[in-house]
């Protein structure tokens, strides 16, 4: 990430806020195979993702889509092998994108996805989840909170039914992977915003205190993922961790609970980063994220590292622009006491995510190439480069009487997740 050499100048830099490295060497073809072969489970000894299946059963592999790293293509192709190799037929198999209200991804996100062999093999095979289509939804059940749950047919019609996704930080289910891959991966578009709905306090107008990442028990958010994801009845889930740089350093199989919150923990290794203190200035990036939306989770990990009145520099090109014109709907808003109450009336996911960016991007100054119409209605600042949103910061804090402000740089911020005096 460049650093404006007036920032280098002017300011004191506490750090970079970046993963500690690969935590182990990246995993070959035989690692993959031998993770796969080593299954978590609560009561079904080495039963692993191979010979679970029987020959002739109908087998949906469920797989996370374009919006987020999986490396999916480097385990579909051990796991269909060793299936075939049982005594299953390629003909039984089909894969499922869990998009949850995400657009389709396209033929080439899909080859990124999958690997272009997995297409070509699959071609008639691979289904894109719509939320919005309500003719290919079934009900599996009503949760402890009242929600219904609605998820795609073809996951429950199928004979087993195989999770793959990646664990990682999710700013309010906790972490994302395992339950994520139905609730909402493959949810309905009405069991998405009320399950988002839990993000808000049932008393305060304010997001509830357990909603954040990391945090998945006692989480509103992640508890009814879980409740509902397991009235799905998956057999077995296959969960990766991936470094911010994308290399593949973990997978781990089996019990839908158990096996993700093992992902976890080796994410934590991963993706955590303990800082003493925060700073006045964070200098971040939001990477390849594609529109607004997928770059707020950098934003969200930033303004865990500023001081209160602190300052964000954001460099978010965001080449989809705000990436859903209900998110606009709901951020142009900007009165917070309306959002809520619209939002306790009616839950919807992308009203979260608005409340979010306001509340976080007074804080902000974005670097990006989104049109003049998108950077209006999102109400966060802009600078035409980093080097001007430097020279505003400073000058800003100048005005504030420091006149040697404190920095972090985050060149990966949507994947690091800084926690402040952690022990």
């Amino acid at each position: 990430m460049n650093i404006p050499s007036v920032l280098r100048d002017s300011a004191e830099c506490l750090g970079i806020i970046e993963s500690s490295g690969v935590v182990r060497e990246s995993l070959t073809d035989r690692d993959i195979r031998q993770a796969l072969c080593r299954p978590i489970w609560p009561d079904k000894g080495n039963l692993t993702v191979f010979n679970l299946v029987k020959p002739g059963e109908s087998i949906s592999m469920v797989v996370s889509d374009h919006t987020r790293k999986t490396a999916a293509k480097s385990i579909l192709p051990i796991l269909i092998d060793g299936l075939v190799r049982n005594g299953c037929s390629v003909k039984d198999m089909s894969i499922l994108i869990a998009s949850g209200i995400h657009r389709p991804p396209t033929p080439s996100e899909l080859a990124d996805i999958l690997g272009t062999d997995i297409v070509r093999q699959f071609e008639h095979r691979i289904f894109r989840h719509d939320a919005d289509d309500d003719a290919n939804m079934i009900a599996v059940g009503t949760t402890k909170s009242g929600h219904c749950i609605r998820v795609n047919r073809k996951a429950i019609e199928a004979d087993r039914l195989i999770l793959i996704g990646a664990a990682t930080y999710h700013y309010h289910a906790g972490f994302g992977g395992g339950r994520k891959s139905l609730v909402p991966g493959l949810a309905s578009r009405d069991t998405i915003a009320h399950n988002h709905s839990l993000t808000l306090d049932q008393i305060s107008d304010r997001i509830h205190p357990m909603v954040d990442l990391g945090i998945l028990d006692n989480n509103p958010v992640s508890e009814e993922m879980l409740e509902g994801a397991r009235m799905c009845n998956p057999d077995i889930i296959i969960n990766t961790v991936l470094t911010p740089a994308g290399e593949l350093v973990g997978v781990f199989s089996g019990d839908l609970d158990l096996a993700h919150r093992a992902a976890c923990k080796l994410v934590e290794e991963v993706s955590r980063v303990d800082i003493s203190k925060p700073a006045d200035l964070v200098m971040a990036s939001a990477g390849s994220a594609i529109n607004w939306i997928q770059s707020h989770k950098a934003l969200v990990n930033a303004h865990r590292a500023i001081k209160k009145g602190g300052r964000i520099i954001l460099v978010a090109p965001c080449p989809e622009g705000l990436g859903d014109e209900r998110f606009r709907y709901w951020v142009k808003k900007k009165n917070l006491s309306e959002i809520y109450l619209e939002l306790r009336k009616s839950a919807e996911v992308l009203g979260q995510t608005a409340f979010s960016s306001i509340i976080r991007g007074t804080d902000a100054i974005l670097v990006t190439e989104m049109n003049k119409s998108d950077t209006a209605d999102l109400g966060i600042r802009t600078a035409s480069d980093t080097k001007s949103a430097v020279c505003c910061v400073l000058d800003e804090m100048a005005k504030k009487g420091i006149n040697k402000p404190t920095y972090y740089v985050m060149p990966e911020a949507r994947y690091c997740v800084p926690f402040l005096h952690a022990k």
